[in-house]
């Protein structure tokens, strides 16, 4: 869910900024503010029109895309790839310094807010002081459950920070074995779909891994791709015919995954670049961690749903502004990376590994 921006990641690789990818981002926090806004307004919106606002899926398989882009792009250029413990540290250290601040703030803050009169917009009544303090522990642990008190929308927070165990794995083997990428994902949708114990990470960790798939076929430039919108329009009406209501659809998995692909080339990318998009995108990451008990509260206090939903729109900005843009800044990051290397006296230089001409993995 959070904005893109040019920096080195992971152990010093460019991470580009690909500008229509913050238009997707717009996209994607858009739909989630209407599905949010909406999706309790009886009979204003039919329940197949709503389930057209799937952002998450889309945020999810953002992330896929952008974390493996760089390292994908160097491999088709021809640079060997590696894995080890030190680099894949990096990876986190740098995952953490980017989404954790941000987070906490806004964790913070309605932890706060619902100790007041403003309450905790989804709980239904009050509630007990050690029960929100129990639910705040784990939330800065990223363990954070299905339906959060806190905050309704951050339960994705969780199935992002344990995507980031998993993906520099996942970007190695799709490197090394696109057979054995493929059957990992198969085995998810089974998992989820048929075993007793389905969790929500086994439904929506393929959406992540069909952005890593797109990110290949962005750097190839396939031929096919240019006709990618043709899926993603085919892709989205299926979903919308059918949908349930599910993360773990792969059909909308399908239909993320050519949007992707289609907003990477010509009229859908020039698109996806108009200006106030874009602004929007930037400032996405802020919009989703404010937006909902902004909105919950603001219709509760008799605000109608559209203004409330504006309402909360401008929240998110105005987070953007005044947080997000210092607590996740290059200079803010630096520090936290630093902070924790020296905690841990763990090196902070890994030009060793680059200059021997090993790009390393995630």
């Amino acid at each position: 869910m959070e904005s893109p921006a040019a920096e080195r990641d992971f152990a010093g690789v460019r991470k580009p900024h690909i500008t229509y990818v913050d238009g997707l981002r717009a996209i994607a926090v858009l739909t989630v503010l209407f599905f949010h806004g909406f999706e309790v307004a009886d009979g204003v919106f039919s329940p197949r029109l709503i389930s057209l606002f799937r952002g998450v899926n889309l945020f999810f398989a953002i992330s896929g895309f952008c974390l493996a882009f760089p390292f994908l792009s160097a491999l088709r250029s021809g640079r060997p790839l590696a894995l080890d413990a030190r680099t894949y540290v990096a990876f986190l250290l740098r995952r953490f310094s980017r989404i954790a601040p941000p987070y906490y703030v806004a964790l913070t803050l309605f932890l706060l807010l619902g100790l007041t009169a403003f309450g905790f917009p989804d709980a239904g009544g009050r509630v007990p002081l050690t029960v929100s303090l129990h639910e705040y522990a784990a939330d800065l642990a990223f363990l954070t459950p299905r339906v959060p008190l806190i905050n309704v929308a951050f339960w994705t927070l969780g199935v992002e920070a344990r995507w980031y165990l998993v993906c520099p794995l996942l970007v190695a083997l799709y490197a090394r074995s696109r057979i054995g990428f493929c059957a990992v994902g198969l085995g998810l949708y089974l998992l989820y779909f048929l075993s007793p114990y389905a969790i929500a990470d086994e439904g929506t960790l393929p959406c992540f891994m069909v952005g890593i798939i797109a990110a290949d076929a962005v750097i190839m430039g396939w031929s096919w791709t240019r006709f990618a919108w043709i899926g993603a329009v085919a892709f989205l009406a299926l979903a919308i015919w059918t949908s349930g209501g599910d993360f773990g659809d792969p059909i909308w998995h399908a239909a993320c995954f050519f949007l992707i692909v289609a907003g990477s080339r010509g009229l859908v990318s020039r698109a996806l670049q108009w200006r106030p998009l874009v602004f929007v995108g930037v400032a996405s990451y802020s919009i989703y961690l404010y937006h909902a008990p902004v909105l919950e509260s603001l219709v509760r206090n008799g605000w109608p749903r559209p203004l409330a939903t504006a309402g909360a729109l401008a929240a998110g900005i105005l987070a953007w502004a005044l947080v997000e843009r210092y607590v996740a800044s290059k200079a803010s990051r630096s520090a936290i990376e630093g902070a924790i290397r020296r905690a841990f006296a763990w090196p902070a230089s890994l030009r060793g590994r680059r200059a021997a001409g090993v790009l390393p993995l995630p």
